[in-house]
């Protein structure tokens, strides 16, 4: 299963909330004609209650960090009548900026099929299903001890529940060092103190490393210089960038890197070894 199908887990049910009997008014139920109903589930329950439903849609909004646009289908804005429009404008309050449209806002078809996105999601929820099913059934455990798989498990707050490296790597190798270098800023401005990505200091340092044994040294430099200003006491980031310069045969800035190591940990032995064998060099 691709990153970009598992993105699309959220929007697995499709449901809208209807009158059992009656027009509807403005806030989609009928007074005094009965409780509304869900229609066109095809993953949940058919009878299961509309408030669970939401309950359950939000919590894919909150998975994904969407809104429900993402795999619903939101009508135009309807338009007042000449007549609705004098009538609002007459009203205490009325003024500049509430333009013709009317105030419940543009409707939704929760139940239609339209969105790509929709028909993907509702595959999610199955796998999802499938996955808990086994492991109750596998790990032969009391229900209450098993850890339930959930849209958040791989989502995070994020649509695309790809991980960094290989996000980073990927645009590394089709847009070059300066779009990955702006990604991985970006996604940091976005996402601090969040589950979504893992920015520790040896996400870029392990990307380095495996630049340099795909003969990259370049894109090991770009890494490691971006590492080293988030993280200016990484002394793994300093030693890596040793071995990304003397790739270079820049040895002068290789020493420059070890010592710098040396300067945030003196007791790294490993670029003790690396400087004392540089500097017997001739």
């Amino acid at each position: 299963m691709t990153a970009s199908r598992v993105a699309f887990v959220f929007g697995v049910v499709a449901f809208a909330v209807v009158p059992a009997v009656g027009a509807q008014d403005d806030e989609g139920t009928a007074p005094g004609r009965g409780a509304p109903t869900a229609r066109n589930l095809q993953v949940l329950p058919k009878d299961t209650p509309p408030q669970n439903v939401m309950a359950t849609m939000q919590a894919f909004t909150r998975a994904l960090g969407v809104q429900c646009t993402f795999c619903h289908v939101q009508g135009a804005v309807e338009m007042l009548t000449p007549e609705e429009a004098a009538a609002q404008a007459a009203q205490p309050g009325a003024g500049r900026g509430r333009g013709r449209g009317r105030q419940s806002g543009p409707p939704m078809d929760f139940a239609a099929d339209t969105k790509r996105q929709k028909q993907t999601a509702r595959l999610m929820l199955r796998m999802v299903n499938d996955i808990n099913r086994s492991l109750a059934a596998g790990l032969r455990k009391p229900e209450s001890e098993i850890t339930r798989v959930q849209c958040v498990t791989c989502h995070r707050g994020v649509t695309n529940p790809e991980l960094l490296p290989d996000l980073l790597a990927r645009t590394m190798l089709g847009k070059g060092e300066g779009a990955a270098t702006a990604l991985y800023r970006e996604l940091r401005q976005k996402y601090p103190g969040t589950d979504a990505y893992d920015f520790n200091e040896n996400v870029l340092v392990e990307l380095a490393r495996q630049s340099l044994a795909s003969r990259k040294p370049d894109d090991a430099l770009a890494w490691l210089l971006l590492n080293v200003e988030f993280y200016p006491k990484s002394s793994a980031s300093y030693l890596v960038l040793s071995q990304a310069h003397l790739v270079k045969n820049d040895r002068e800035a290789a020493v420059k890197d070890l010592e710098s190591a040396l300067a945030v940990d003196p007791n790294n032995q490993q670029a003790w070894r690396e400087l004392e064998k540089l500097k017997k060099q001739p």
